[in-house]
């Protein structure tokens, strides 16, 4: 009896929750890499370098950075539901907005500003999760809402390249058909999530009593549940040094992920594809990866073993990432594309096991504070690769050598992994 309680209240919870969720997310990823598909574009019509275009790019993280923590302090004080709702509307806004990029200058500040106003949609959404399912369940539900971020690509890239293809209509750019009808739909979300999406499960009223009770019980039967978050915890998670190593291997991914995402585009491009067949290659990693991401989250769970899978994670990024510089013309190639579907696999696959090993170190008040320090830091991820992949590009006028430098980031990454996050070593459940 209490089983089926259990499984119909997990059933109900993923259905009024997840599809939502993971919409909000693939919006927002299309909002965050729809400059990768725009950047022929933008350095034709606007003379950007490809350093000028990375850095721009990347700036988005910055801000991102500086206004994380704070952002999803303030969502476990207000809310998620108001505060996810005023994220998405403020993003899908500003989003829109770059149609009004003009040169340099206004490319930094709308990226800047953009970050700015996602700051604390991720952790707030992975914080929103842990207090809605149990730890049993987590990695699953984790692997279902960032197939966001693989979906995006699968989805973006041809819509984008469509939307590009719109050049010309009205006496627009086809970039700024692209960003004006991409960023739009996420203020529609975000309205959407201020309506709909329960804070806790004593909200929900399309739960039971049975089924509401049950949950609550469940979540705080578990050690170390969730709470409200405090500043001096924290604080002192920032200097934990787990905790320390989880951000430089969040920070590693983010690096690989939104480098190919920002630049997998043009690299294609120097094959002579069209934009439309540019725009379906471009999706073949990413639609590789949800097979990873799904099946590695499923494993996470079965086997508990978070540490032992996102360790082989990081290897098949290497692998992948070197085999792509080595033998597949930094990606511009058949092998290469190959090679860095490959790679996605484990890109995407470790969100899985990571956001289910990450607040093992942080229980209690510390979470939602130390999960948005984690996903800050390692989003600089996103200034750090494009920056370097696009200065070693037009120092090398090659993108290998920005392949082969992401590579070596995801192995150092990975001995520090296997050496810290080591269960004696940090007395915990990997």
């Amino acid at each position: 009896m209490k089983a089926d309680l259990e499984r119909t209240t997990i059933r109900v919870v993923i259905w009024r929750l997840i599809p939502l969720l993971l919409l909000a997310y693939l919006a927002a990823y299309v909002d965050r890499i729809n400059i990768g598909f725009a950047g022929t574009a933008l350095k034709r019509d606007l003379g950007f370098s490809n350093t000028v275009f990375g850095f721009g790019a990347g700036l988005f993280f910055v801000s991102y950075f500086l206004f994380e923590v704070p952002s999803n302090l303030l969502l476990a004080r207000f809310g998620a539901r108001r505060w996810i709702a005023r994220i998405m509307v403020s993003w899908g806004l500003l989003s829109a907005a770059m149609i009004f990029v003009q040169g340099v200058y206004s490319f930094y500040l709308l990226r800047f500003l953009l970050g700015f106003a996602e700051a604390g949609f991720f952790p707030g959404v992975i914080y929103y999760l842990v207090c809605w399912f149990p730890a049993g369940y987590r990695a699953r539900m984790m692997a279902l809402f960032t197939a966001g971020i693989p979906l995006s690509t699968v989805i973006g890239a041809p819509l984008s390249s469509l939307l590009l293809n719109m050049s010309g209509t009205m006496g627009l750019p086809g970039w700024q058909w692209m960003f004006l009808l991409e960023g739009l739909p996420a203020v529609g979300i975000g309205i959407l999530v201020f309506f709909l999406l329960p804070d806790r499960p004593r909200d929900a009223s399309w739960l039971s009593t049975d089924q509401r009770q049950w949950l609550e019980a469940a979540l705080a039967a578990e050690p170390g549940h969730f709470v409200a978050a405090h500043v001096p915890s924290t604080l002192r998670s920032f200097y934990d040094l787990r905790v320390i190593v989880l951000c430089l291997i969040y920070f590693a991914n983010i690096s690989a992920n939104l480098s190919l995402a920002f630049f997998l585009p043009q690299i294609i491009a120097t094959m002579g594809t069209t934009q439309t067949q540019t725009g379906w290659l471009t999706a073949i990693p990413s639609a590789v990866g949800i097979l990873g991401l799904v099946v590695i989250g499923w494993l996470s769970d079965r086997f508990a073993n978070h540490r032992a899978l996102l360790l082989t994670s990081l290897l098949i990024t290497a692998s992948g990432l070197f085999a792509a510089a080595l033998f597949g013309a930094g990606g511009a190639s058949a092998i290469g594309i190959a090679a860095l579907a490959f790679a996605s696999i484990g890109i995407h696959g470790l969100k899985a096991p990571f956001w289910s090993l990450a607040p093992i170190a942080m229980a209690g008040s510390a979470a939602a504070g130390g999960i948005a320090w984690i996903n800050s830091v390692g989003n600089l991820g996103g200034f750090f690769g494009p920056s370097i992949l696009g200065w070693l590009t037009d120092m090398f006028g090659t993108y290998k050598a920005g392949i082969y430098a992401l590579a070596a980031v995801q192995v150092v990454v990975a001995l520090l992994a296997a050496w810290i996050l080591r269960p004696q070593a940090g007395k915990m459940r990997a």
